[in-house]
């Protein structure tokens, strides 16, 4: 099981290369841009031990959905129960 779930991680380089990438230069002056571009925020956003994750391994479960609340097809309740 993976336990971490680390989020975006961007640096200054990387975001320019993406926007030129993309065509999309001018995007670069938007505020969160911005901010990675001039070194006023973390590399990464997000990110973290997800207690999800560690609920999965420590009750041995085979899908994420069987330790968080939410709606299941019956396709997908069988999957998990076969798991």
């Amino acid at each position: 099981h993976e336990l971490s779930s680390m989020g975006i991680r961007v640096n200054k380089d990387s975001l320019l290369s993406q926007l030129k990438h993309r065509g999309k230069l001018d995007e670069g002056n938007l505020e969160y841009q911005k901010a990675i571009i001039n070194g006023k925020l973390p590399f990464s956003y997000g990110g973290g031990l997800g207690i999800s994750r560690l609920l999965m391994l420590l009750l041995r479960t085979g899908h994420i959905g069987e330790v968080q609340v939410g709606v299941w097809h019956d396709a997908h309740y069988r999957q998990a129960m076969e798991a």
